[in-house]
């Protein structure tokens, strides 16, 4: 490890200290192909506390297996002297079936750890929804998004 990434990840170690935390994780695609995992935590407090990006791996595949391995390994990377697991509280992820799968497997060593989905994306699925049930209303939602 790099001198300038050991002195960051110690500086997140000392505001993030014990916890309790928030995790965020979200996958992405880089230009290259390549899925990537970025995984922000903060520590939850009264007073506002900045988030940091943890942790930021190429994932073999994306799914609920690469995605819990990803959870672990980063709280063992903010925590490498042993992982506070009672300290965990919130699990943010977007709405994806895999991500929902992950969290319900990473509960059982974090178990006072709440999971959330984005309400964006749970509205989109509802959207998703309506438009398979409806073909006439999904027509009309492709005629319109073919205009912007």
């Amino acid at each position: 490890m790099t001198e300038i990434y050991q002195e960051t990840l110690n500086s997140i170690r000392n505001i993030i200290e014990d916890g309790p935390i928030w995790v965020s994780i979200d996958e992405t695609v880089d230009v290259e192909g390549r899925m990537v995992g970025n995984v922000i935590v903060g520590k939850l407090s009264e007073t506002f506390s900045k988030p940091f990006l943890l942790n930021c791996t190429q994932l073999e595949k994306c799914n609920h297996k690469t995605i819990a391995k990803l959870f672990n390994d980063s709280m063992s990377l903010l925590w490498p002297k042993g992982v506070k697991h009672e300290n965990v509280l919130l699990f943010l992820t977007d709405a994806a079936p895999y991500m929902v799968k992950s969290a319900v497997a990473i509960n059982v060593f974090y178990p006072k750890m709440i999971h959330l989905t984005c309400l964006a994306h749970g509205l989109h699925r509802v959207g998703e929804t309506i438009r398979a049930k409806f073909s006439k209303v999904d027509k009309l939602i492709s005629e319109v998004k073919k205009y912007f």
